[in-house]
């Protein structure tokens, strides 16, 4: 008996990216041990789960919203996408290509979209906290967040505010919509109370690697604290370099590492912060692999999860360690 085929499209695929396209990636090594599996994707070099087919698709290479839109729809057009639409049962979303879902339900397919953010109803794919606060100002938060970023980005969201709307519409076609946490869920369906009916919450897998690996904590002598969040806003970093100040103001030693995507700007000011305080050590070691986070993790004494305050949308500059 042939068993029911799953097309997956995504622009973008683990190892690129970050929590999102690991979760992909680990979905989908679930889904192939009861399912046919290809992967249609923009990035060149996935990393691929034994059985699946990865097909690289140039057109999906653009990652800005409009771009990739457009080049979605041109993808539908062609005869190799059809071809692999027509051979499969079910279209698997888990990022931001939603063109193909109307496509695909005019083809009678099943589609199934993973929101990892909330791209439907924010054209940063983020809300706020509290929620009940900015439920009524998220295209305005959403404008506020891009400002602090610089010009280029504050005018491209004040021109594309609208996005989401579009997504919307394309979203609520899908037959089922995959939540990553209850809390989501009641946003999406709050601000979308046509698709609460077909909402489901899923929690992100744990990657096996994690499942067995023995829990334990090598703690290093001088205090040590892991942040993964970047330099985003809404990672709360600009509340980091705030505490950051304070606490080499006040002669505490300890060791900061720092893990993901840093602009310029951003690096500068955390070696302003290394050089005025010499109790702190700090280390920005950008992006690393996974398992050499996990190495981190077990030496650090608390893993960092700052939240921004009620100030909306400081600059992140060296002015926040005056």
């Amino acid at each position: 008996m042939s068993r029911s085929k799953i097309l997956v499209v995504t622009e973008r695929y683990w190892p690129e990216g970050s929590g999102g396209e690991l979760a992909t990636h680990l979905v989908v090594d679930i889904l192939r041990s009861k399912f046919e599996v290809t992967v249609i994707t923009g990035t060149a070099n996935p990393s691929r789960a034994p059985g699946v087919e990865y097909v690289y698709e140039p057109l999906l290479t653009k990652r800005e919203k409009p771009i990739l839109w457009l080049n979605t729809l041109r993808l539908t057009e062609t005869d190799r996408f059809r071809r692999q639409l027509s051979e499969s049962d079910l279209v698997y979303v888990p990022r931001f290509a939603f063109p193909i879902i109307p496509y695909a339900k005019k083809a009678g397919k099943k589609v199934v979209v993973h929101l990892h953010g909330y791209i439907p109803i924010s054209y940063t794919a983020v809300i706020l906290a509290p929620y009940e606060e900015h439920r009524h100002r998220i295209a305005l938060d959403d404008i506020g967040m891009e400002c602090t970023k610089g010009f280029r980005y504050c005018v491209g969201a004040g021109a594309l505010w609208w996005l989401p709307k579009l997504a919307k519409k394309m979203v609520s076609q899908a037959d089922k919509v995959v939540c990553v946490s209850k809390r989501q869920a009641e946003i999406i369906a709050d601000q979308i109370p046509e698709l609460e009916g077909k909402i489901e919450v899923i929690y992100n897998p744990i990657p096996p690697e994690l499942l067995n690996l023995e829990p334990r904590k090598e703690l290093d002598d001088t205090p040590t604290f892991l942040y993964v969040g970047g330099d985003s806003y809404v990672k709360g970093f600009h509340v980091l370099l705030q505490t950051l100040s304070k606490l080499g103001g006040q002669g505490v030693e300890a060791r900061f590492i720092f893990t993901n995507k840093y602009n310029s700007q951003s690096i500068s000011t955390l070696k302003s912060l290394s050089k005025r305080y010499s109790n702190l050590n700090i280390q920005v070691l950008g992006r690393i692999e996974h398992d050499k986070l996990a190495e981190l993790h077990k030496r650090a004494w608390a893993l960092l999860s700052p939240r921004y305050g009620r100030n909306r949308y400081p600059m992140l500059s060296s002015n926040l360690l005056s």
